[in-house]
């Protein structure tokens, strides 16, 4: 990791600390993407030359696959106790045999029954190892901070700034997150907010820069450029607040990394305004005790935008096997459309062939069925928001 650390210094910090730079012109945030690619090949690189390095030593032509489940086959919200039961060390040296040679974790791979063997896959995703999707590498980062808080043992902290050196490597220079890093292409390659990406990741460093959650372990020079880099994260939600007609609104579930707009994902998908992941970003903003005036303006822009585009008498939910929709109820709690359309503000639905209609009625019996196309999530904001907005004299 020697070249990454390098490079992390050289791309974050040119002259110094920059939390308080202006943003890079055009042909600098280019020149900063294309080294970022090049450090994204060459930790791929490393990945794929362990995994053969590997499979000679075990005399193996083909990777031995890893095991599916539905999250990680262990319970991430064990306590730091946990870690200090026999039980709780099993589970700690489990996880920490899935650390990929860059730092990360995969998804949907079991990492609570047993150890990873020499020549087995990190993960049962062949394109997305490591990635940080459905909570992946953040999950394990914390499993291995309380191992380490539980028992003083280095190895659980070395992999913890392992985790972070990757989180910090994987920031765009334009600050947001892709799903996955190294990076694999297509959408995946987009700033990922869906599913918690970012406020994950936020949360880790500003945990990290704060010496929150027992991380006091972490070097010193990782803390800073954790503080660094938290900054550059909020600077970039407050960029890519999408603006229409002269209006703040809220964000898209992908943004492109460079232009910082709404971008498409998969096809039924559409680069659209996202209501339930601009509720998690509004949330986590929230969190922060001294918010900037330009993250106080955000978070009342965006609570302006759920309050108006709240629907009120229905209730999402399944009518007749597992068939939903829309059903009339007075008593119903507000609901918002997943997607919205930028600038007209409507709900939109996509469908597997990239249709979009404005009318859920038109989307194939499948897409129906296998996506979550209403939310309650904004109307934690709105609940919120009262409090929030008392507590910072607004």
């Amino acid at each position: 990791m020697r070249f990454c650390r390098f490079f992390l210094a050289v791309l974050l910090f040119p002259t110094g600390a920059v939390s308080d730079a202006e943003p890079p012109n055009e042909l600098k945030l280019a020149e900063a993407v294309v080294e970022y690619r090049e450090l994204s090949r060459k930790l791929h690189q490393q990945d794929l030359q362990q995994m053969a390095a590997e499979l000679k030593r075990a005399g193996l032509e083909e990777t031995l696959p890893a095991t599916y489940t539905k999250r990680f086959g262990f319970n991430p919200a064990q306590s730091v106790d946990f870690y200090r039961t026999a039980e709780g060390r099993r589970i700690a040296d489990t996880v920490l045999s899935y650390q990929t040679p860059s730092g990360g974790w995969s998804k949907r791979t079991d990492m609570g029954a047993a150890p990873r063997e020499i020549g087995q896959a990190f993960g049962v995703e062949k394109n997305y190892v490591p990635t940080f999707d459905n909570g992946a590498t953040s999950t394990q980062f914390w499993v291995m901070a309380k191992a380490y808080r539980a028992t003083a043992d280095r190895r659980y902290a070395e992999a913890a700034e392992r985790a972070l050196d990757l989180v910090l490597l994987a920031q765009y220079p334009s600050g947001g997150w892709p799903q996955s890093f190294p990076l694999r292409g297509k959408y995946h390659d987009l700033i990922t907010f869906n599913d918690d990406v970012t406020s994950d990741l936020l949360r880790i460093v500003r945990a990290a820069a704060r010496d929150d959650e027992g991380l006091g372990f972490l070097p010193e020079p990782q803390r800073r450029r954790a503080a660094d880099s938290l900054q550059r994260g909020l600077q970039m939600l407050v960029a890519s607040q999408v603006i229409t007609g002269g209006t703040a609104t809220i964000w898209g579930a992908q943004h492109d990394p460079q232009s910082l707009a709404p971008a498409a994902a998969r096809a039924f998908e559409p680069a659209a305004l996202a209501t339930s992941e601009s509720a998690d970003l509004v949330l986590f903003l929230m969190e922060l005790e001294q918010p900037t005036e330009a993250i106080k303006l955000a978070i009342v822009r965006a609570h302006g935008w759920f309050a108006e585009n709240q629907i009120r008498g229905y209730r999402w939910e399944k009518a007749g096997g597992d068939y939903r929709e829309l059903l009339p109820d007075k008593n119903a709690g507000p609901l918002w459309a997943r997607f919205y359309e930028v600038g007209s503000d409507r709900p939109v639905f996509g469908d597997r062939d990239g249709s979009v209609y404005y009318d859920i009625r038109k989307l194939s019996r499948e897409r129906i069925r296998g996506y979550g196309w209403y939310t309650e999530q904004p109307h934690k904001v709105l609940k919120q928001f009262a409090h929030w907005r008392q507590r910072h004299g607004l």
